[in-house]
Formats: C-alpha cells, structure tokens, sequence
C-alpha cells in the first residue's frame, strides 16, 4: 500500500485551460512578507492537473461543502451573493472565468 502525502495550500492563485487539461496553482502565504497593497505575499507551491470532467465534479463538491459550512453558521454568504445551490453542477450560464 502507498503512503499518502498532505498537502496544505493557503488558496487557488490560478485556474487556466490548457492543452485541454484544467491546471490549478496552489498558493501559500510567505511569512511576514507583503506585497505592493500591504497584504500577505502569496507564492506558487504545487499545481494540480485534471481533466475537464473531474474539475466540474470537484466544482460540485465543493459548493456542496460551502452549502453545508453555511448551513452550520460556520461561513456567511458575501454581502450581495446568494448562498451557492448544491443540488447540480453549474454547467454554463452564469459568471465565468477570464480564463477560459
């Protein structure tokens, strides 16, 4: 059996569409370093590969998971957003990314 590694990232920096694969840049914060607006400085650490289908069903998951975090009180909707709906997979319309 393989021993599985963590890994820990502080956010996405950026998701591009690429030779037909999604690629998603994990960031973490450097120290106490900041950038030219005063925030924390966050660097590239690893980045994830998928195919498109396995990144619209991870997108599912996740609002799944940001459902449940609001429902327990654990997150707030941002001011002006409506809390995302879980029940399918957003699949056109709606705001996209300049990326694609």
């Amino acid at each position: 059996m393989s021993e599985s590694t963590d890994i820990f990232a502080d956010g996405i920096g950026e998701i591009t569409l690429a030779g037909g694969m999604v690629r998603m840049d994990l960031v973490t914060l450097v120290g106490s370093q900041k950038d030219e607006e005063n925030k924390p400085r966050l660097e590239f650490s690893k980045r994830v590969v998928m195919p498109p289908d396995g990144f619209l069903r991870s997108f599912s998951a996740m609002e799944n998971l940001v459902k449940q975090l609001i429902e327990a009180g654990l997150v707030k909707p941002r001011d002006g957003e409506q809390a995302v709906s879980a029940e399918k997979p957003a699949t056109g319309g709606g705001a996209k990314s300049p990326n694609f």
